[in-house]
């Protein structure tokens, strides 16, 4: 057993706990440990460290209007490219809960924020909850050797541009319940994937900003 070291990405932990590295270290998670990233810490104009980008351009900017008075904004709008997401490497856990403050800045096609779940070292396969803007939907996929397949809708009110919101989901077992804005929305039995980390998502020529992403083992 050894202590998680804080890093220098901002990932600042609730409740400090030993936990063991490597393979034990995704199975023997504590219950009720937090992870919270607030990108204080870093490098303004950059994406965040030990983070992965697959599509679009991510940066944290500084924004006194934020959540933590900053954010981490995905600009890019018209690169030709479906999707984008951005996979943090830490923590890879089984049993999860996330959630994360977003605002949809702009977008014409489908203006979409999303939070990726229990997905596999390389992006290829995990789970992704989404907000769709064109259909006033909440979309719960699986993904599979990178491609999105459905299992759930449930409607929602349109967002506004611009205006805040909380997407979460928690994940124990089988068992998948999301919320919007601290409702719950949606509940799935799901066994296709039962570990792995979390990451951010858009589509199409969507602009977003994320702030306060929280990541615990409920």
């Amino acid at each position: 057993m050894r202590r998680f070291a804080a890093v220098a990405a901002a990932l600042s932990i609730a409740t400090v706990l030993a936990a063991p590295s490597g393979a034990q270290e995704r199975s023997k998670q504590a219950r009720g440990r937090t992870w919270t990233y607030t990108f204080e810490a870093d490098t303004l104009g950059r994406p965040p460290l030990r983070s992965i980008a697959r599509g679009g351009a991510w940066s944290v900017e500084a924004d006194s209007a934020a959540p933590g008075g900053r954010v981490l904004r995905q600009g890019e709008s018209d690169d030709g490219v479906a999707f984008h997401s951005l996979q943090f490497e830490r923590p890879y856990l089984e049993n999860v809960s996330a959630s994360v403050r977003f605002r949809i800045v702009s977008g014409e096609l489908d203006p979409s924020a999303g939070l990726l779940f229990q997905l596999d070292p390389k992006g290829r396969n995990g789970y992704l909850v989404r907000i769709r803007g064109e259909s006033g939907e909440i979309a719960l996929h699986y993904i599979i050797y990178g491609k999105r397949r459905d299992l759930r809708f449930a409607k929602i009110q349109l967002p506004e541009p611009g205006t805040w919101h909380t997407l979460g989901v928690r994940r124990e077992g089988m068992r998948i319940a999301v919320t919007y804005d601290g409702r719950e929305v949606m509940r799935v039995r799901d066994e296709r994937y039962s570990s792995g980390t979390v990451g951010l998502w858009t589509e199409d020529d969507t602009v977003a900003d994320f702030a306060q992403l929280e990541i615990g083992v409920p």
